[in-house]
């Protein structure tokens, strides 16, 4: 009896064991199929991605070591990336915004901007001003997305942005659903949005100096210029020096802007010459169907500087008073009166803006380091002086205003003197009145 019950024993703890054992890897295998299931529930409500081969090895992680596998992608695959994630996400603002961001970065090398070129860049960034007109920071980032679009590619200076640029048709080429009625609605090209949104952002300080600074190298392009001048680009410059007078990023990039929008073009020089040469890639490029009326484009320029001259010398001469200590802008601002001085009837508001020749005049003489502004305002003085020397009426007519404008200035320092004066007398008056009772004084007032 003793061994059967030691062997029955050992019988019932075997099966036990080997129940438990049983018990043990149905749980792991429940646990398993749960693990799974969940595993693929997560797998579905992850977002899905386009079938692109370069947002595959950007986002997902290498199969061999699970490591994300960005790190290992060539650097020109950068741009086509960013522009695969902004058209695949064209409809949401923060995914613009932060692509608009990166590219400046890249850009930054021409073989980047080669590659945004024929990525087709350009209209993607003009559709996203367009789909999202009242974001600030979007525009922002657009335009200093523009500024590195539009500079000079190598020999070819401003070609980079002729078709998208200038062509409404080339602005929404390919992407949303919503795209035809967009371009319906809104029939402008790619330089009409930029002008419409530097007036919606007026009172923007950072993205009219970001604005101002993409029209320089635009106004390279002859073509990309009569579009520019024609649309209001000289005018939206001005307005962003007026409501931003005291901002030296905003007045440097606005002159900056200007030394290519108010230099004459030769008579007889075609509209773009570097048209005719063949793109990067080597392939033929049309010549772009422009949206305004090209008639007489010379005439239609100088109708709109004649009208703007004026305001421009005395935003000009304004920039150089307020900021005289800035090397940098007045260098821009002599370039900007040399190039309006190119034209002879220009020189009345020249002669006649008060302090203008003498800013001029200041300038040589307290910068003889800078040889680009001394070359401009040496220049601008010579044609002056010319035009003064061919009329005895004129010149006496410009001294007496020299004489008026010294006299003005000597009583306007004279005011502020006296004003200095009175200002120093009332704060030592209100210093004496609150200085305690001297000793005699307080002696004098206990014996009485």
């Amino acid at each position: 009896t003793g061994p059967t019950t030691t062997t029955t024993t050992s019988s019932h703890a075997a099966a036990s064991q080997h129940g438990n054992g049983t018990t043990k890897k149905r749980s792991r295998s429940t646990h398993g199929k749960s693990s799974k299931r969940r595993s693929s529930s997560s797998h579905k409500s992850q977002p899905k991605y386009g079938a692109s081969m370069l947002t595959r090895r950007l986002l997902l992680p290498a199969a061999s070591t699970g490591e994300p596998s960005h790190q290992e992608l060539p650097w020109s695959c950068a741009i086509y990336s960013i522009v695969n994630w902004m058209v695949g996400f064209c409809d949401v603002e923060g995914i613009q915004t932060m692509c608009l961001k990166v590219l400046p970065f890249l850009l930054e090398d021409e073989q980047q901007r080669m590659t945004a070129q024929r990525a087709g860049l350009t209209d993607v960034v003009l559709r996203d001003m367009v789909l999202f007109p009242d974001s600030p920071q979007l525009h922002t980032a657009a335009f200093h997305t523009i500024v590195l679009l539009a500079r000079p590619l190598g020999g070819r200076e401003g070609m980079l942005f002729h078709t998208s640029m200038v062509n409404s048709s080339g602005i929404f080429n390919g992407g949303g659903s919503g795209e035809d009625s967009v371009s319906a609605s809104s029939g402008k090209n790619g330089i009409a949005i930029m002008l419409d949104s530097m007036r919606r952002f007026r009172n923007d300080e950072v993205l009219q100096a970001m604005s101002c600074w993409s029209l320089v190298n635009i106004a390279l392009a002859p073509a990309q210029k009569d579009v520019l001048i024609k649309l209001g680009g000289i005018e939206v410059t001005t307005h962003a020096m007026i409501a931003h007078p005291y901002s030296a990023e905003v007045q440097f990039r606005a002159l900056f802007a200007l030394i290519n929008l108010v230099i004459p073009r030769v008579d007889g020089a075609p509209a773009a010459p570097a048209a005719a040469e063949a793109p990067p890639n080597g392939a033929a490029q049309q010549q772009p169907d422009m949206d305004v009326d090209d008639d007489d484009d010379t005439s239609t320029e100088k109708e709109v500087l004649d009208e703007l001259v004026e305001r421009i010398v005395e935003l000009v001469v304004r920039a150089m008073k307020t900021f005289c200590s800035s090397e940098s802008i007045l260098n821009r601002a002599c370039l900007v009166l040399h190039n309006l001085s190119l034209r002879q009837e220009y020189h009345p508001s020249l002669l006649w803006t008060p302090n203008c020749y003498q800013m001029l005049e200041w300038c040589m003489s307290n910068y003889r380091s800078d040889q680009v502004l001394q070359q401009s305002a040496a220049g601008t003085l010579h044609r002056l002086q010319l035009t003064l020397s061919s009329s005895e009426t004129l010149r006496h007519r410009f001294n007496s205003a020299l004489a008026a404008e010294q006299q003005m200035s000597l009583e306007q320092a004279h005011r502020e003197a006296m004003m200095l004066h009175e200002q120093f007398d009332q704060a030592a008056a209100a210093a004496a009145s609150e200085q305690p009772p001297s000793r005699e004084e307080a002696t004098a007032e206990t014996t009485l």
